[in-house]
């Protein structure tokens, strides 16, 4: 009955949501986030330098925990290069003109799409001219938001209760004008340039390359 009753236990334990998620800033609009596993990869991987943006390298990508999700806001290549989609990416959520590259690897786009312990909530938000997705994502009871390139802050200011928000430059200026606030207890500031001076706004945090953030389950 002992040895039961630790089993059950033990199992209990290998199926309970993980304490933490941890997210590498790579660049650009890129974050790789697990818990140790599964792989969230957003807007990755993207071309390298393009448009004067960041570069990478191997060295600050990780290899991943499990199978890696590629989570892709709109094809412009510093989020996306078909290229190297194959090695980076074992599912992949995109726009049509993205998931093109992976067809055999992209999931169904839906109202949620639900990838092991990860629930993706894709909004459609403008940008460009093109199919562009900003994305709500829960994930073992913490809430993030990916603004992706939109410059329209009007997706972002319905979300409620987020853990985390990552915001363009732009649309942190744009949301928060005349004193409106995000509704998220932490923003994180992504696709800045290298010095880029970024107003203070809502304790906003701007990681350098390479930065490691973490979220926990309060």
């Amino acid at each position: 009955m002992k040895a039961v009753l630790a089993a059950c236990l033990i199992a209990a334990a290998a199926d309970a949501e993980p304490a933490e998620i941890r997210a590498r800033f790579i660049g650009n609009m890129a974050l790789q986030l697990t818990d140790g596993r599964v792989t969230l990869r957003t807007d990755f991987p993207y071309e390298s330098g393009y448009s004067g943006y960041m570069t990478w390298t191997d060295a600050l990508v990780p290899a991943p925990a499990g199978e890696a999700l590629c989570l892709v806001t709109h094809s412009h290549r510093d989020h996306f290069l078909a290229a190297l989609a194959k090695h980076f990416c074992q599912k992949i959520i995109g726009p049509a003109d993205v998931t093109a590259a992976l067809p055999e690897r992209a999931l169904p786009m839906g109202r949620t799409v639900p990838f092991g312990p990860v629930v993706v909530t894709p909004l459609a938000t403008p940008h460009a001219r093109l199919e562009h997705y900003s994305y709500r994502v829960e994930w073992s009871g913490l809430r993030f938001y990916f603004t992706g390139d939109t410059g329209d802050p009007a997706e972002l200011l319905r979300q409620r209760d987020l853990d985390a928000a990552f915001v363009s430059p732009w649309l942190l200026g744009a949301a928060t004008k005349g004193g409106r606030r995000i509704d998220a207890r932490r923003i994180v500031v992504y696709h800045h340039e290298q010095d880029e001076a970024v107003p203070e706004i809502q304790g906003r945090e701007l990681p350098r390359q390479g930065d490691e953030l973490v979220f926990r389950k309060e």
